[in-house]
Order: C-alpha cells, then structure tokens, then sequence
C-alpha cells in the first residue's frame, strides 16, 4: 500500500520511512572566520545549538594546505569534539553537521559531512539536510556508471555529481545537481575556494544566512546564530544557490520551477522555540496553536499541565486561552534521552517511566489538562495519563497541538509505519479510552495555517493530510 502511494505521489518508493520516527539533520558552516577564538570552536558552538536536529553523529571538514580534512564521529557534540583539537584547529573555513538518519542506518560510514577527494588533492565537502526522493534511480544510474558507493546514505549520491561537475566550478557544480536530484535538501558544499548553500525549489527544510565580523554562515536555525553572536541576514530561498567567496555573497538560481512547501513540523516540533522561520516565531506559532486548541475542548479542568519539554509554549498558549493556570506537575529527569528513538517498544515504555514523575501534591483530585506537541504511537501518553492517575489526578484530558499523524513523510523525517502509529480507527474516544485518557483533543490544520499566518500554500504538511505538494521539475538526466 505504501509502494503505491509513493508511486502515485511521484516519489521512488526506496524512500519508504523507518519504523523510527526521527528527527532530520541539523548544518552549520563559517566561511572566512578570522577570531575571536577560530572557525573550528565557532562551528563547534553552532552544532551544539542545533544537537536537537541530530544526536546520532557529529563531524566538520574544512581546508587546510594539504586539501579537504574531515574529523567525524558517532556520539554527541561535545563527546566527539575533543577541546585539544578545536583549539589547533586553524582553519578559517569550516562545515559543520549533526545526523539522524533518513536514508542510510546510523553508521559511522554515513557520518557527515562526506568528502571525496581527487588525485590532485583537490577535492568537495557536502552536509545535507533532508531525504531524496529519486534515490534508487540514481543510485543505479551511478553503479552503471562504475561508482563504488562508500556509505548507504543518498548523501553521497549529491557528493558524487558534485564530484562528476566540479571541474565547471563549484556553483555550476550545484545547479548542475540540482537538475538531476529531487526531493527535499537543505545542504552547504566546500570546495578549495568557496563555500555554497543551495536549497531544493520547494524548500522543504530550512536554511538560514547569517554574519559574523567579516565572515559569513550558514545554519539550519536562525537560533545557532544567536548562540554564537551572529546577525541573521535572511534565509536561503527555495532553489536558490548562494556562494560565499573572496568577493562576498553571490546569489544564483537553480532554474527549476519553484514551490515553497516548507514542512510545517518544523513549526509543531523540530525547530527551536527561540528561532525564526519565514518570518515568524517558532515560540509565538506554538503558543497560538495552543490557544486556538482551548476554542476545541468542550471539557472543564482545573490546571494546565505541559509535557516536558515538548508542550510547554502550546500548554503556555492553552492555559491562557482557557483562563487557567500552568502548572508544571510532571518532573522531567534531564539526563534521559528521547524516547521515541529506543528499539523496542518496553525500552521506549521503561524510558518513559524512568524520564517522568508528577508531583502529587498539585495533581491529587484535579481534572488535569495535558498538552503535548504530537502524537506518534502513544507511548509515552498513555504512560504519563497512567503516572498521573496514579498520582491522584481525578481527570486527565490529552491536549495534542497538532492533527494526528495518518501518512508517510518522504522529505526527511521518519515517522513510524501505519501499523505503529496510535490508532485512530475508532475516533478521538476510542483512542482516547486506549490511552486510559478521559479525552483527547487535537488541533487541526486550520489551527496550523492560521498561527503561521495562513501561509496554506507555502506549506507541506503531507504526513497530515495526505496531499503531497507538486515537486520543482527537473530534467532527471545528466549531459
């Protein structure tokens, strides 16, 4: 059934999700950075700020007088990134990433960024955010051609044109790319010059430009720059190339037909509260979700409760909507790692109990609202109600600021097959009475739409939906 949707949508249906949901990757570059301090710590800060987007693996790469080096590792930022080394690390240019994987397990082999060399020591450093969509089909125009693949990521696969181009010049190298890969990637390319960030013509993930002193960055949040004292300029635009080179920023267009389909997630989770994105709030967007969702429960409670950390800004939003106050009844331990990404499902449940516990002196015979930013299987919801009801809470009413997942993502994110997905088969009330939730509220897309600013169209919210938006064509050939 998935094949076929994939089919009908336009996509290689190779691209079909993990049973995982995961989060996407998370790029940071400097170009030209001359101190204080030097590049390396500079990326090194700004991967730490984006370590939500990935916590699988870290690596740079950057220049130095004998070609492109690479330092890369699985683990965290600041577990693979020995002090010693970012303070000899010279170099003046350096590109920066953190992975979950999308296409290609989490191997140390599909590690970013990726390099290739050539026989002159020259040679191209790639970071990628996002998944693509006609992968098999090059993969095996590549394998025809004689390319000996290094990593199961379809990273490599924009690596190798990269690679097969370079010889036109970096930028020429990327438009050329462009014109043969499709699906979502948000990605910065190094050479022996320059450094471009090019973005795919829906623009499915984000790419920000920003300034530091004399030198330029590229990040995926506007928020890493604020970590490390940058100003943002603005953001990459879909299908849009932007060198940065001696000269400054050269900005060039791929030539693909363009529609803007930034995915809304990025509003409801993956994005930090404290960024920016097309022009708005992360934190303001999540908080007026929240208090549209108050316009949606038809059940009185006595407190608002967030899910930490994942519900704070929507219940925030909520309680205000509903005149009531937050309460934050539900410790969250901090050295507990995401549930969603445990193997099985008595990890992620054994997680849950270990991550959370509520104070029972605030809930003891309250009628509680919930509020989280998603559901996926329902794990931890059910869990938590469980917790909480034991704890005393007379009622717990679930409150999700978002609509519940019913289909596949292709452009990044993993989420669960249908068969682990909460079931919705039977409404709001069955999957409520499943949850052991007295109710269960969600937003709706509308409630989206209208805290971004009603920008329907500019959006992709396909794994809601179902409506997949039209991909920027290309020509799918190489001359």
């Amino acid at each position: 059934m998935l094949k076929r949707r994939a089919l009908l949508a336009g996509l290689d249906p190779g691209v079909l999700p993990e049973r995982q949901p995961r989060e996407k990757c998370g790029v940071f570059a400097v170009y030209n950075y001359r101190g204080p301090g030097n590049a390396a710590l500079i990326t090194y800060l700004g991967l730490l700020a984006l370590q939500h987007r990935g916590q699988e693996s870290a690596g740079m790469a950057f220049k130095d007088n004998s070609g492109i080096k690479q330092y890369r590792a699985m683990g965290l930022v600041d577990h693979v990134f020995p002090r010693d080394w970012l303070l000899e690390t010279g170099a003046e240019t350096v590109l920066g990433h953190v992975r979950y994987s999308t296409t290609g397990p989490s191997l140390a082999a599909n590690a970013q960024p990726l390099v290739a060399r050539s026989v002159d020591r020259t040679g191209i450093a790639l970071a990628h955010n996002g998944n693509l969509t006609n992968t098999r089909r090059l993969h095996n125009t590549l394998l025809r051609n004689g390319h000996i693949f290094h990593t199961t990521s379809d990273t490599e696969i924009l690596l190798s044109y990269l690679f097969r181009f370079k010889k036109q010049g970096l930028e020429k190298a990327v438009k050329k790319t462009m014109s043969v890969v499709q699906g979502a990637y948000a990605a910065v390319a190094l050479d022996d010059h320059n450094m471009v960030a090019f973005r795919d013509p829906n623009g499915f993930r984000p790419l920000v430009i920003g300034k530091l002193n004399d030198s330029f960055i590229f990040a995926s949040e506007s928020a890493a720059l604020d970590t490390v004292g940058a100003s943002f300029l603005r953001e990459v635009e879909p299908g849009e190339i932007v060198s940065a080179g001696p000269e400054g920023l050269r900005s060039i267009y791929a030539g693909l037909e363009v529609n803007p389909s930034l995915c809304v997630f990025e509003y409801v989770y993956f994005s930090r509260p404290d960024s920016v994105l097309g022009g708005k709030s992360i934190y303001e967007v999540r908080r007026r979700v929240g208090s549209l969702l108050a316009g949606r429960i038809d059940h009185e409670v006595d407190m608002v409760i967030p899910s930490p950390d994942s519900g704070v800004t929507a219940a925030i939003g909520l309680a205000e909507g509903l005149n009531l106050p937050v309460e934050w009844a539900v410790h969250r331990n901090p050295y507990l790692g995401r549930t969603f990404i445990e193997p099985t499902q008595d990890e992620r449940e054994l997680a849950v109990r270990l991550k959370f516990n509520p104070i029972r002196q605030l809930v003891e015979g309250k009628k509680v609202a919930v509020v989280d930013d998603s559901l996926v299987r329902g794990t931890t919801a059910r869990i938590l109600v469980a917790l909480l009801k034991k704890a005393g809470a007379r009622e717990v009413h679930l409150c999700i600021a978002s609509p519940p997942y019913k289909h596949p993502c292709y452009y990044g994110i993993d989420i669960p097959l249908a068969g682990d997905l909460a079931d919705l088969s039977a409404g709001p009330a069955g999957l409520a009475e499943a949850i052991g939730a007295d109710s269960i509220t969600f937003a709706e897309l509308d409630d989206l739409y209208k805290a971004v600013g009603d920008k329907q169209a500019g959006l992709c919210s396909a794994c809601f939906s179902g409506i997949y938006p039209k991909l920027g064509k290309n020509s799918g050939k190489v001359s």
